[in-house]
């Protein structure tokens, strides 16, 4: 049986980043992406002003998408938290996601300082940072940026206002959280902080690669997912 497999991108990203992701991720995963409004095809609908709206958004657009299989979260930095809290939306209903996967992010009540340290930047200063943690997708020239720094930017004030709330309410899925092996914006010591919002385990899978690895190694994130998947089942 095929599981579902809906995506949240990073801050700046679109639903194009997973493009290709069905292409690589192997058998047994139909990866969805999920569109936040202000980009791509929702160019012309307003920025979501805080992550419980984008939450409202995405769950609507998870809503309309699903065939009644099984199905996983997923999501990448920005996108790990709103994904996150998807899941604590739909705690108790009749369809709940059977795993979360978080990408790049540290737990929910911890702040990413590397957000604060750009916000007061201007486009080029934000532009060469971006460029040097790999957030700048190769061959975009700084001009072709222009449009996509508001996203960004738009994003990164949308996380900054989140706050967890604690850990309650915890989530009734187990946690994959993965992380580069030379991102510094996680840490191998403050992972494994995600067990204080969930009910059931959270696993920690390193990979290659700075900030964006997951992008990189998508066959990989897709035997964790069904290496994660086992376990689910034989718990259900």
């Amino acid at each position: 049986m095929t599981v579902q497999m809906f995506c949240v991108p990073h801050a700046g990203g679109t639903a194009s980043a997973f493009r290709r992701w069905n292409d690589q991720i192997g058998d047994g995963l139909a990866v969805i992406p999920l569109e936040l409004a202000g980009r791509g095809p929702r160019a012309n609908d307003p920025f979501s002003p805080d992550v419980p709206a984008a939450v409202t958004d995405l769950i609507d657009q998870l809503t309309s998408k699903r065939d009644g299989s099984l199905f996983v979260l997923f999501g990448h930095c920005m996108g790990a938290v709103i994904a996150f809290e998807m899941a604590r939306r739909l705690r108790g209903a009749d369809d709940e996601p059977v795993l979360l996967v978080v990408s790049g992010r540290n737990p929910p009540h911890l702040p990413n300082e590397w957000s604060r340290k750009v916000a007061p930047l201007s486009d080029d200063e934000l532009f060469t940072e971006l460029v040097a943690v790999g957030g700048v997708p190769k061959g975009l020239s700084r001009a072709m940026a222009r449009a996509f720094l508001p996203i960004f930017r738009a994003d990164q004030a949308m996380v900054r206002g989140y706050d967890a709330g604690g850990p309650e309410p915890r989530i009734s899925q187990p946690v994959l959280a993965l992380a580069g092996d030379d991102d510094f914006m996680t840490s191998d010591s403050l992972l494994p902080g995600w067990a204080d919002y969930t009910e059931r385990s959270v696993t920690v899978c390193k990979l290659p690669g700075n900030h964006y690895f997951v992008y990189n190694w998508v066959a990989e994130v897709g035997q964790f997912i069904r290496e994660q998947l086992l376990d689910v089942e034989v718990t259900r």
